[in-house]
């Protein structure tokens, strides 16, 4: 999950193809993505970064069992507007062979100011 944050703070994508599976399915994808693997996502965290002017990812609680890592992360965005927005989700990632197969995701809350 670490190395997945580090990929949105830093917009280095040089790891995804090691961290994710060719056969990663995204349960939470945006329906309008027609891209799949770990292509989809390059392209989402490209998405994130390339539409605000600022995000930072920390992991605030990490519960690991068997192969499931469940994160709940905590989303510091300014957009673009200059509008500060914080968030929380709920990630769980389903690993085969040390690499993401499947992701679901849910916004936990969200804080505009």
């Amino acid at each position: 999950m670490q190395k997945i944050v580090d990929i949105f703070n830093t917009g280095d994508l040089s790891e995804v193809d090691s961290i994710f599976s060719l056969d990663y399915i995204d349960h939470q994808k945006p329906p309008d993505m027609d891209i799949d693997g770990p292509d989809e996502f390059k392209q989402i965290v490209r998405n994130v970064r390339e539409s605000v002017q600022k995000v930072e990812v920390t992991i605030k609680d990490l519960i690991i069992e068997e192969n499931k890592v469940v994160g709940r992360l905590h989303w510091h965005i300014i957009d673009r507007a200059g509008k500060e927005i914080h968030r929380e989700t709920i990630d769980i990632l389903r690993l085969v062979d040390g690499r993401v197969l499947e992701h679901w995701g849910a916004e936990a809350w969200r804080k505009e100011t």
